[in-house]
This record gives structure tokens, C-alpha cells and sequence, in this order.
């Protein structure tokens, strides 16, 4: 799921276009982000969810910086952390050059027992036509027992102004992550409606994909697919996402309805 909202978050840093003289103002309105969602695993009894608030704010049109918290639980194993993050871009589309960092830092309580939750994001981007983008990214992941970098390597195509697409690889390279995932997704802006789509397979860490204490276990095959619908209107954007995981033999569904207010006339 957090995967899914960080391409979302690229994606709009990648659209971002630089300011000429005739703009008062070009830079686009921040964007405070309210999202909720609720779990299931279909092999048990067991249930979870939580919540999540973000700030976005644009320095410039080609600088944004914010900060977020999230809480989320999984029965009696309870877990908040903050989040900060920047991007920095120059270059026009067809030779844009993005650089995004981003950290994760809190804690949780896996039934008394506590237990830390740290990640670090560092990724960049180079568009090497006006369509096709390639992206390179590490996450180094602290949390609980578990530990590592995972990078990753990405390619975007833009086939219409409504239409985009990525596919990713990513392998971890040390630690006791024992991950290596294959994910594709796309994205449809449409007049009235929005759609987004996409999904990932291959082996994981649970730490990596669930982010609540990291047990150490033998790489364990996953499939995670994703579909949402949203509606922009001209102060913000609604936005309804289903998610399905399986790890191993177990299954989880998450849906995540998430509100975006546009502050600001800047941009309109």
C-alpha cells in the first residue's frame, strides 16, 4: 500500500514543470493528505488497520518538502511513526532530472515488547525522452530483527497526457531481508474519473511488505495486486484503494480510502 502511495508521490513530482517569467506564481497548491483504511486476513480471525496525515508543500515548482505520522495495528501489535521527505528537480520534460529522499522513524508495541521502525529512501529519477523515465532507488530498512537495503530499478512510460506506466525490479543486497519483487503498475486520468492499477510478485521479508515487527523467517513467496478509483475536484481529490497480499499461506485485504484538500489558489 505504502508502496503504492510513494509512485504516486513520484509521479507527481515528475510532472512537475519548471516556471517561466510571465508566471506570478507557478508553483502548484500544497496538499494536505487525511487517509484511513481497515484489515483483513482471510485465514483468520485476525483484523487491523489505521490512519494516516500528511503535508505536502512546494518551496518551488521544482522543490516540495513535507511531513506526515501514520499509526497502524494488527490486533494487540500497534505501531506510529513519522516521516519527512524533499525533491528536488531541474530540466525540461524530456530531460528532467528528479532526486527524492525519504525517512521513517517510530516506534511499536508487539504485545509489551517494544521494538523500533526505521527506513531511509533515497531515489532519482532521469527522463531520457519527453515519454520514457528510468528510476533508481535504495530503502534501507531497520526494523525490529530484520535489516537491509533493498534497491530498486524502475522504468516509466508516458504513452498519453492521461495515460502512464511502470515497471519495477528490486533485489536486496544485504541483511536478512531475502527479498526480490517484479511490480508493474498504471495509471489512468481520466475527464471524470481516475483508475489506478498494478501489483507485484515474487519472494519477500513479511518486515518489508507489512510494517510491523520483523521476524526473522526464510525468504517466503508473495503476490500483491491493487486496484483504486479517485475523483479530483477543484479544492482536493478523493480516493478509494483495495489491496491484496498474499504471504505464504496467508492472505490479507486492506482498503484505504484516502482525502486530499488543494490549500492555496496557486497554480489555478
Amino acid at each position: 500500500m505504502r508502496l503504492a502511495l510513494t509512485a504516486l508521490c513520484l509521479t507527481s513530482i515528475a510532472a512537475v514543470a519548471p516556471a517561466t517569467a510571465a508566471e506570478i506564481d507557478a508553483r502548484p497548491p500544497d496538499k494536505l493528505s487525511l487517509s484511513g483504511n481497515r484489515s483483513n486476513f482471510r485465514d483468520s480471525d485476525a483484523d487491523g488497520g489505521g490512519g494516516a496525515l500528511s503535508y505536502l508543500h512546494y518551496f518551488t515548482p521544482n522543490a516540495i518538502g513535507g511531513a506526515g505520522v501514520d499509526h497502524t495495528f494488527v490486533e494487540d501489535t500497534k505501531l506510529t511513526y513519522g516521516s519527512l521527505r524533499g525533491a528536488w528537480g531541474r530540466g525540461e520534460a524530456s530531460s528532467r532530472f528528479n532526486v527524492l529522499a525519504e525517512a521513517y522513524y517510530g516506534e511499536g508495541d508487539d504485545v509489551g515488547r517494544k521494538f523500533d521502525y526505521r527506513v531511509g529512501v533515497l531515489g532519482i529519477s532521469q527522463a531520457l525522452t519527453s515519454k520514457l523515465s528510468v528510476q533508481l532507488e535504495t530503502k534501507q530498512f531497520e526494523i525490529d530483527t530484520t535489516d537491509g537495503n533493498l534497491p530498486k530499478l524502475g522504468l516509466t512510460y508516458v504513452w498519453t497526457p492521461r495515460f502512464v506506466t511502470n515497471v519495477s525490479y528490486a533485489k536486496s543486497v544485504s541483511g536478512n531481508l531475502g527479498t526480490e519483487l517484479t511490480s508493474g503498475r498504471a495509471d489512468y486520468y481520466g475527464k471524470y474519473i481516475n483508475w489506478l492499477a498494478g501489483g507485484s510478485t515474487g519472494t519477500a521479508n513479511p518486515a518489508v511488505l507489512v510494517p510491523l515487527p520483523g521476524v526473522i523467517v526464510p525468504p517466503t513467496h508473495s503476490t500483491q495486486g491493487f486496484l483504486g478509483i479517485g475523483k479530483t475536484f477543484k479544492r482536493g481529490e478523493l480516493q478509494l484503494l483495495g489491496d491484496y497480499l498474499k504471504v505464504s499461506d496467508s492472505e490479507k485485504i486492506t482498503v484505504t480510502l484516502t482525502f486530499t484538500a488543494f490549500l492555496g489558489s496557486r497554480g489555478q
